[in-house]
């Protein structure tokens, strides 16, 4: 991730020990062992994290929802209680957007948001199914392309 490093450039040295990244899997490689805070001159304070691969939300549903009020609104008066905004038939959300009441930037940000909340809230099980019916549809896509005379790129 390089977390060390964008933390040195921060610092303006090289107070952080890095590693090199890796020829092999051209990525960097764990070198912190420990949580530590530093202070920029700025007045910012960043902290070293171990060993993190990727940085995701939790329990931000609710926060979602105070943040895009205006959909929140909305979405009390769709058709169906459990409507996602996407393409359900009575869905208010759907047309505010179509109407231009709703700004379509705003209800992409808040539908983007809302499937990275519902993949973060998955146990490790439905995120493995979700993984493996993922590869399922990529080896049928691949299979119709080999079948219709694509090559693979």
């Amino acid at each position: 991730m390089g977390k060390s490093s964008l933390i040195n450039k921060l610092l303006g040295g090289s107070v952080i020990k890095t590693g090199d990244i890796g020829s092999y899997s051209g990525r960097g490689k764990h070198i912190t062992t420990s949580r530590q805070m530093y202070f920029l001159e700025n007045g910012g304070i960043v902290v070293d994290n171990p060993g993190m691969r990727e940085v995701g939300m939790t329990d931000v549903s609710r926060g979602i929802n105070i943040s895009f009020d205006e959909i929140s609104v909305l979405a009390q008066k769709c058709k169906y209680t459990n409507c996602t905004h996407t393409r359900e038939p009575g869905c208010e959300v759907i047309k505010a957007v179509k109407s231009g009441k709703l700004d379509e930037e705003k209800y992409s940000n808040f539908i983007s948001l809302k499937k990275e909340t519902k993949y973060y809230e998955m146990n490790s099980i439905e995120k493995k199914e979700k993984d493996r019916q993922f590869g399922k549809f990529i080896k049928g896509i691949k299979k119709e392309l080999k079948n219709s005379g694509h090559k693979n790129q």
